[in-house]
């Protein structure tokens, strides 16, 4: 094995330190490999409008995070993408400890109003709560992902650029054009079921809240202490 650059251990390091970071605030927190989780292997089954559920996505259930198999090995080149995750997973596991069963609620809705079709033991107009299993638009869940995508991308901007040199302006501009355009999507596909349609509206809300950050410093406080981990 290769010695490691100066560059990739400043990666672990900040690795660590968020990881550190999420330990403290979130108890009884835990990294799990999806492959031994008999509840990942569940969702997978019900999930099953996204194919790559158990290899290419992480997923946050509180207290913990889910991983790939592929999750911690080292590549030839390090880059933002580990990082970005930490942070991003973070404010979802803040949001939960923060909201309580509302997040979930919230995260969930409105294909959860499903569960009322129970009443159908009772009334058969139940049934129509089924349609609540429709792809519909979920205003709490995309709220939710807003917050999380958006220290997402802040962390690629902050972890790339150089501030020694121009770099820091060619970062901001691609966290706000490529960055934007392929976080959005994430709300408009398979992934999320489809949580908000409406692209434009969504690239605004990126654009002018991640503008808010750089010309007023206008950042919450869970964000905060990300950007003070990596910016250390």
């Amino acid at each position: 094995m290769s010695a490691m650059s100066l560059k990739e251990l400043q990666h672990l390091k900040k690795r660590g330190a968020i990881l550190k970071h999420i330990q403290d605030r979130v108890p009884n927190f835990k990294i799990v490999q999806k492959k031994d989780s008999p509840l990942m292997k569940l969702l997978s089954f019900f999930l099953f409008f996204n194919k790559r559920f158990m290899t290419g996505y992480i997923t946050t259930i509180y207290p913990n995070i889910y991983v790939p198999s592929w999750w911690g090995r080292r590549h030839k080149k390090w880059n933002s993408i580990e990082l970005e995750t930490l942070a991003h997973e973070y404010i979802h596991l803040y949001d939960r400890k923060r909201l309580g069963w509302l997040f979930n609620v919230l995260y969930l809705s409105p294909q959860i109003f499903a569960l009322l079709a129970f009443g159908a033991i009772w009334n058969l107009w139940w049934l129509l709560c089924l349609l609540f299993l429709l792809p519909l638009p979920s205003p709490g869940r995309t709220w939710l992902e807003f917050r999380a995508h958006k220290v997402g991308l802040l962390v690629r901007y902050w972890t790339l650029c150089d501030y020694k040199n121009k770099t820091e302006e060619k970062y901001w501009n691609f966290i706000n054009s490529d960055g934007v355009n392929w976080t959005i999507r994430q709300f408009s596909s398979s992934i999320h079921y489809y949580m908000f349609p409406f692209e434009g509206f969504l690239r605004k809300c990126f654009i002018n809240s991640l503008k808010d950050v750089k010309m007023n410093n206008k950042l919450s406080s869970e964000m905060n202490e990300i950007r003070n981990i990596l910016l250390d």
